[in-house]
């Protein structure tokens, strides 16, 4: 491994929280996820725009972006088993190849104007099966580019480039809609995934040779899940992570509502907020990378980050006016980004190669199957009292969540002592 990741691999010299971008393969592959994660943001701002235009519900905004995260509730702990079984490289060619056939059909359906929101809901569950395993893989994948002792870094670089997609792509997306239409914002996302097909391509990582067992991929299975459940620090993290996900992260699935109907900012307004959420994911998240080196204390951050997710989705959700909301959208991508990274850093961290696969995909399971119950459940509440009523009363269970876990059984020093180990 040492020799696979020497240093006449690299192509300049970095600052260590940015060593993984001068090894060739990561920068290659970083690259192309960064272009592909565009496109991504280009097609749901678009996709957002046309359910809310074609069904005036943000009761189905909320379910379609739930029918997307759906099979990682049943299939994400099978997909990390797949992951540490297979090649996660020909993995991600085969869900990225998937993903961008989705959005050519979603494009052209547009076009002929034969689009329904149930068309788009089938399509976001196809993705969605293929994603419990491409996330886990993708995950995994970046232990397989990187040194060990570069791990946080890769992670936190790979966390950088999909926030700093988020700057770029709503932006265009909002743009994209007055131009091009909403079929456009489909068809720039089906491009973009060439982007990071080519680099799985050119790549191959030495690690992908891992060592072949026996067992069967159920029994493997277990033992990721058995392994969690021996790690209480682990616990107490994902149970943080859900409770942001779950409670406050809703709110990009409900800001088409505050777009059209609480500011009056339209299409352009809408990629303008989502543009600033991104911003702030991106400053978090270089913040991230900066320490990353540093880091020992996630647990403390975490607790810290779901309080501040929590008071900042009720501050917005009565902002007075959208200046107030703008900054507080940056908040509030800051914090619900950050939270992610430092729980995907840990469990990789923590989780001895063999099963990282394993291990990632019950963190999928919560933050992209369980958790995104929130935004169908804020779909349907906001039906009945409103986007605003909806995020205050998440963003204050969820900071009362933190605190539960601080003053429970007075264990605060428990929870908050350092949770990940040298790697």
């Amino acid at each position: 491994m040492a020799s696979h990741f020497s240093v006449k691999r690299r192509f300049f010299t970095l600052p260590a929280s940015l060593h993984p971008l001068a090894e060739k393969q990561f920068g290659l592959f970083w690259s192309g996820a960064f272009l592909s994660s565009i496109g991504f943001w280009i097609q749901t701002v678009g996709q957002g725009w046309q359910v809310l235009q074609m069904t005036n519900s943000a009761l189905l905004l909320g379910f379609v972006a739930f029918a997307a995260t759906l099979p990682n509730i049943v299939l994400s702990l099978l997909g990390g088993a797949i992951a540490d079984r297979f090649n996660r490289r020909w993995l991600l060619l085969g869900t990225q190849t998937i993903y961008m056939c989705t959005a050519a059909l979603l494009g052209i359906l547009t076009t002929l104007h034969l689009i329904t929101v149930w068309q788009i809901i089938v399509l976001a569950l196809i993705n969605g099966t293929f994603s419990s395993v491409g996330f886990p893989a993708w995950q995994a994948f970046i232990g397989d580019l990187v040194p060990a002792n570069e791990l946080r870094q890769g992670i936190a670089l790979n966390s950088m480039q999909f926030n700093l997609s988020r700057v770029v792509g709503p932006a265009i997306g909002g743009l994209s809609i007055g131009i091009f239409g909403i079929a456009g914002s489909y068809y720039l996302n089906a491009i973009s995934y060439i982007a990071v097909i080519l680099p799985l391509l050119l790549i191959h990582p030495a690690i992908s040779e891992r060592p072949r067992v026996r067992r069967t991929i159920w029994r493997g299975l277990s033992e990721g899940i058995n392994y969690v459940i021996h790690q209480p620090l682990l616990q107490i993290i994902l149970l943080l992570q859900f409770a942001i996900s779950f409670l406050v992260f809703p709110y990009t699935t409900l800001l088409p509502v505050f777009a059209r109907d609480i500011f009056h900012i339209g299409a352009t307004g809408l990629g303008i907020m989502n543009a600033l959420s991104g911003i702030g994911a991106m400053i978090g998240t270089l913040l991230l990378v900066l320490a990353s080196t540093r880091l020992k204390r996630g647990g403390r951050l975490l607790i810290i980050l779901c309080i501040a997710a929590g008071l900042t989705s009720l501050l917005f959700a009565f902002a007075p006016n959208v200046r107030i909301a703008l900054l507080l959208l940056v908040v509030m991508g800051s914090c619900t980004v950050v939270s992610m990274t430092i729980t995907n850093t840990t469990l990789q961290a923590m989780a001895p190669e063999e099963i990282r696969g394993r291990v990632i995909s019950i963190y999928v399971m919560i933050t992209f199957g369980l958790a995104p119950l929130g935004s169908l459940v804020a779909g349907w509440v906001a039906q009945s009292i409103g986007a605003p009523a909806t995020l205050a009363i998440g963003g204050s269970l969820c900071a009362l969540t933190a605190l539960m876990v601080v003053f429970s059984r007075g264990e605060s020093r428990f929870y908050l002592r350092s949770v990940t180990r040298p790697v």
